[in-house]
């Protein structure tokens, strides 16, 4: 039986869900936080974390707004969750 993730296991493997692969692609702090129906500050402080381990990207918009997306190594990191 498979134990249920971590949420930012999850934050990462929606991100994959979403195809956020690459910076045109990248999707808003934001809507990653209401998709799952979390604070955007906990999503913010997560991603960061996985920004310093190279799992993700970050930019602001041109709204000022913070975008991410997973790098290959996080690409790598979420298929390892599906074995």
């Amino acid at each position: 039986m498979r134990e249920e993730l971590p949420i930012s296991e999850k934050i990462l493997r929606t991100l994959h869900n979403l195809c956020a692969t690459a910076p045109d692609l990248a999707r808003r702090s934001e809507e990653l936080a209401r998709v799952m129906q979390l604070n955007l500050t906990e999503v913010e402080q997560i991603l960061d974390n996985y920004g310093l381990e190279g799992h993700v990207e970050s930019f602001m918009d041109n709204e000022g707004k913070k975008r991410y997306f997973l790098t290959g190594r996080g690409i790598i990191k979420v298929c390892a969750l599906f074995t």
